[in-house]
C-alpha cells in the first residue's frame, strides 16, 4: 500500500506515467539510489533516486555519489 501510495506522488510531482514512478516508488522504499532502467531518462533523478541506463553507461557510473 504504501508504495503505491508513493508512486501516486512520485507520478504527480515529477508527470511521470503511472507504471514508471511505481518503479521509481519501489526503488525508494527499498534504499536503493539508484535504478537501472532503459525506460526513463538516463542520469535523471527522482527524489533521491539515480536514474541509470545499464546500455549507456559502464559499472564505474555505479561507484559515482549520487547527485
Amino acid at each position: 500500500h504504501a508504495t503505491v501510495e508513493a508512486a501516486w506522488a512520485v507520478e504527480a510531482r515529477h508527470g511521470l506515467a503511472y507504471w514508471d514512478a511505481l518503479m521509481v516508488a519501489a526503488a525508494q522504499q527499498q534504499g536503493c539510489g539508484v535504478l537501472l532502467t532503459e525506460d526513463l531518462q538516463h542520469g535523471q533523478g527522482y527524489d533521491g533516486v539515480r536514474i541509470v541506463n545499464p546500455f549507456v553507461a559502464g559499472p564505474e557510473l555505479l561507484d559515482a555519489p549520487a547527485p
